[in-house]
């Protein structure tokens, strides 16, 4: 890679690392993805259901939207990482995915984190690559009780929690 290529991925990586979106109405694309503010982000260190299971997709969507629309809409940043996360930084997410940011949001309202809110309502499960585990006990709770989609259909979620649940070589689990 030329020093030109790596000097304007640094340069893009620290405008992502100082960039806070604030939306009151952000569109809602699925249970882990946003457009806040004209960019589209993704939600770190969870995942919820996509096109393959198509009817939690569609619930987990609908959540989101339900939370954002109560809560009075979002901000996302990188400054807002959940503290777990914060302890697990070589789990993070790299800037940017798929043309998407990978941002931490919290609710305007009430300051909560999104990702834990969706992951402890049963909508979305914890994405341990990217969170080192931050939202697991969240995501082993929601099972337990059969809250949102653990109880639509408990075998689907749990097939998509296993398929986030390796870590990779270097991270540790979240405490």
């Amino acid at each position: 890679m030329s020093v030109y290529a790596l000097a304007q991925q640094k340069e893009r990586a620290a405008n992502i690392v100082s960039l806070r979106l604030n939306d009151a109405a952000p569109r809602v694309i699925d249970g882990d993805t946003l457009d806040v503010s004209g960019s589209r982000v993704r939600i770190v260190g969870i995942d919820a259901p996509d096109d393959d299971r198509l009817r939690l997709k569609q619930a987990s969507t609908l959540t989101l939207q339900g939370l954002i629309d109560r809560d009075g809409g979002v901000e996302c940043a990188t400054s807002l990482f959940d503290v777990a996360l914060q302890r697990e930084k070589q789990c993070r997410s790299p800037a940017t995915s798929y043309g998407r940011l990978n941002l931490s949001c919290r609710f305007k309202a009430n300051r909560a984190s999104l990702a834990a809110t969706m992951v402890a309502q049963g909508y979305a499960v914890d994405y341990r690559r990217y969170s080192g585990g931050a939202y697991v006990k969240l995501m082993q709770s929601a099972a337990r009780d059969r809250r949102g989609l653990w109880g639509q259909d408990y075998e689907g979620m749990r097939q998509l929690a296993i398929e986030r649940a390796s870590l990779p070589s270097g991270c540790k689990p979240g405490k």
